[in-house]
C-alpha cells in the first residue's frame, strides 16, 4: 500500500481505472482515503465522506414512497441531480482532478471513478452533444440490486445524478428517463437524457 503522510493522494495521471486489476484499484482507492479515527470523519479526495450501503438510500427511498407516494421520485432525483455537481470534488483524487471545461473524456474519468466506488459500471451508448442527447447504460446499480423486484424503474437517484452531469457537459439543462431497471428483471439499466422541454 502506498506510504501515509497526512494528505490525500491523486491517481497516477492518466491512470486507466477501467483497465487496472482489482489489487491495483485497491491500492488507488485506499491512497485517496484518509480515515481519523479520533475526529470520526473519514476523507475522500479531502472531502468528508462515509461507507454506506446502498440499502441505506434505497430504504430512504422506500419510505418515502410509502409516506408521499409518487413525489417520492421527484424528491430522490432532485437530489441526485443537485448532488452531481457539488461532488465533483469528491472525485478528483480518483480522476486527476476535474478540469473545466467539462468534457466528454473528463465524464468519462468521473464514470470511472465511480465504478470504482461501487455505483455500477456504466457506458454512454449514445452521445449527441449538440442536441443535449445521450443514452446510458448502467450494469450492477447498486439502488437497484438493493431495491428488489419492481414493475417499474428505481434508480430515481441515478437518473438525477446523470442529469446533473450531463448538464455540465452540455451546458443546458436535462432530464434523465430510467426506460429499463435491474429491478424489473432486465440485465443492466437503462437511461435516456434529453433537453428539458420548455
Amino acid at each position: 500500500m502506498p506510504a501515509r503522510n497526512g494528505k490525500a493522494y491523486t491517481a497516477k495521471p492518466r491512470l486507466d481505472l477501467i483497465s487496472v486489476g482489482s489489487e491495483e484499484a485497491r491500492d488507488v482507492l485506499a491512497a485517496a482515503l484518509l480515515p481519523d479515527p479520533k475526529s470520526g470523519i473519514l476523507r475522500l479526495s479531502d472531502q468528508p465522506c462515509l461507507l454506506i450501503r446502498p440499502e441505506l438510500i434505497v430504504t430512504i427511498q422506500k419510505q418515502l414512497e410509502q409516506t408521499v407516494g409518487g413525489s417520492a421520485k421527484g424528491i430522490v432525483y432532485l437530489a441526485g441531480e443537485r448532488s452531481a455537481a457539488s461532488g465533483l470534488e469528491f472525485y478528483a483524487a480518483l480522476t486527476n482532478g476535474i478540469s473545466k471545461p467539462f468534457t466528454l473524456e473528463v465524464a468519462k474519468r468521473l464514470i470511472d471513478a465511480s465504478a470504482l466506488l461501487g455505483w455500477g459500471r456504466t457506458e454512454i451508448i449514445r452521445f449527441k452533444p449538440d442536441a443535449g442527447e445521450f443514452s446510458v447504460a448502467r450494469l450492477n446499480s447498486p439502488l437497484a440490486l438493493a431495491y428488489g423486484p419492481s414493475e417499474k424503474p428505481v434508480c430515481h437517484f441515478l437518473a438525477g445524478w446523470m442529469a446533473g452531469i450531463g448538464r455540465l457537459l452540455v451546458d443546458k439543462d436535462l432530464l434523465c428517463d430510467e426506460t429499463a431497471c435491474v429491478a424489473q428483471g432486465r440485465a443492466r439499466c437503462e437511461f435516456e437524457i434529453r433537453p428539458m422541454p420548455h
